[in-house]
């Protein structure tokens, strides 16, 4: 077990002996909201504002003012899972060179419980757990082979051999370190990926540990990345056309109705109204109740609030879902 003085300060431990450390970032959610508004000042004198703009853009796939913030990452990783990483191509990396210098007895061995059986439905993913006399070979075997390799390593070292050469004998559990710098729009894109449940797991790791440093460093455009992207669904034309056939206007008209109480809840939130004035706002945003109803849900206490163009949008996609 390596020493917990071995990991930088400030690093995230991954694996058995990696890390990930935020070395350094540029803008936050302020610099996606200037860059959305090409703005040299804060752009917004409210924060409600800043959040919302950032949802709308999250929500549109406008990508451009998330590519304004950027992280530098200090990683040290298997050198399969860097494999995986450099797959994403936005990135700037500069890495352990194993040319220049020499490399360390320094190799990844998998927790026993991640020891499994191949997938019989993922033809890239982990089954079924193994019995503990696999497991054990597993172990066994990762740490003759390390062993051994970096052995023969030393010793091809000792005899002058070029180590660029040297170097390719030894397996892909050996650990490597980069630094690693990307955008916030690309960032998410990686997330995305290396965090779902279908991702390798020793990436997942490294793939979450950075996810911490970006709802840190962006925590408006964190949110919106985690409800448009992570929990938000999206629809096909066949999808839409199945809901369309089985589901009654009344359902539909019903679904509406409380997205325009929410509206008016909403706004009267934001900028409050006369107690007389919110039935003619209720009938302003197509409120279709009479005014004794509406005094009824209104007065209930039990009407959600939520965000006013995300309401309207929605509200236009039920719309659009009767015809």
């Amino acid at each position: 077990m390596i020493e917990k003085s071995s990991f930088p300060k400030g690093s995230i431990k991954c694996l058995d002996k990696g890390f990930v450390r935020l070395v350094d970032s540029m803008g936050g959610d302020n610099a996606i909201v200037q860059a959305a508004r090409v703005s040299y000042g804060k752009g917004t004198t409210k924060k409600s504002q800043d959040r919302g703009l950032i949802r709308y853009l999250m929500r549109h796939r406008h990508s451009t003012p998330f590519e304004m913030v950027e992280f530098k990452f200090h990683a040290k990783m298997p050198i399969f899972v860097a494999r995986q990483w450099v797959r994403h191509r936005t990135a700037n990396i500069n890495e352990y060179s194993l040319r220049y210098s020499e490399a360390r007895d320094d190799f990844y061995f998998p927790d026993l419980d991640n020891i499994k059986f191949q997938s019989s439905l993922n033809k890239q993913g982990r089954g079924k757990e193994v019995s503990q006399k696999i497991k054990e070979k597993v172990i066994k075997y990762f740490k003759e082979i390390s062993k051994r390799s970096f052995e023969m390593y030393d010793e091809l070292n000792n005899d002058g051999v070029a180590r660029e050469l040297a170097r390719a004998i030894l397996p892909v559990n050996l650990y490597t370190e980069w630094y690693w710098k990307n955008d916030l729009h690309n960032l998410l894109h990686f997330i995305g990926l290396r965090s779902d449940s279908h991702a390798q797991y020793e990436i997942q790791v490294y793939s979450d540990a950075m996810s911490l440093s970006v709802k840190n460093v962006a925590p408006y455009a964190w949110e919106a990345y985690k409800d448009y992207r992570i929990s938000g669904m999206y629809f096909s034309k066949l999808d839409q056309d199945i809901f369309k056939k089985n589901l009654p206007n009344r359902i539909l008209d019903d679904i509406i109705e409380d997205i325009n109480y929410q509206l008016i809840a909403t706004i009267n939130e934001i900028k409050p109204r006369k107690a007389e004035d919110l039935f003619n706002l209720y009938v302003d945003q197509g409120g279709e109740d009479i005014k004794e109803d509406f005094l009824i849900k209104w007065n209930s206490g039990k009407i959600n609030k939520s965000n006013v163009r995300e309401l309207r949008e929605l509200k236009q996609k039920i719309i659009l879902m009767k015809k």
